[in-house]
């Protein structure tokens, strides 16, 4: 179904659905630079190597993948496949198309929302960056699932185990 889609419908898609559920939650990084921090973090904590799609039309891919992945994902698969019905072309929405990397990490951000808690701290011109599940620290167990599907999405290595 998204192999269909054009480029410029994934990243519309993607940014549709991090409108609707990003009203309802309770952190969005305040930069490319922030979202990037959280990402790393992520997979640090999760026992992954940090993967960041290049330049050169890589974030298109990790688009496609995230895509993907949202619509198959539980908590995120029934808004997908309402957006999807109907996918968002430009000229119908009107709007600009925020830069590939900014979509991907934004959708990134927005659905691990979806998982766990996201707590930051603004500490020397950087961040801290706490995941919680309901209050509690998130096990390692889930911090390296979800690490895996980050890495997965944005091009990085993959253990056999996944």
């Amino acid at each position: 179904m998204t192999e269909d889609l054009s480029d410029e419908s994934v990243l519309l898609s993607l940014q549709e659905l991090i409108e609707d559920l990003g009203s309802t939650e309770t952190y969005m990084p305040h930069s490319g630079d922030e979202a990037y921090a959280l990402v790393e973090t992520l997979l640090t904590r999760g026992g992954r190597p940090p993967a960041r799609p290049g330049d050169g039309g890589q974030w298109a891919p990790a688009a496609r993948r995230l895509l993907a992945h949202l619509s198959a994902d539980d908590d995120t698969a029934p808004r997908m496949r309402a957006i999807l019905a109907d996918p968002p072309t430009s000229d119908r929405l009107g709007a600009e198309i925020a830069a590939t990397d900014l979509v991907v990490l934004a959708a990134i951000v927005t659905w691990l929302q979806t998982k766990i808690d996201v707590k930051v701290k603004h500490k020397d011109g950087g961040w801290e960056f706490d995941f919680q599940l309901t209050k509690k620290p998130v096990p390692v167990s889930v911090l390296r699932r979800l690490a895996g599907t980050v890495s997965r999405v944005l091009g990085g290595p993959t253990d056999p185990d996944d």
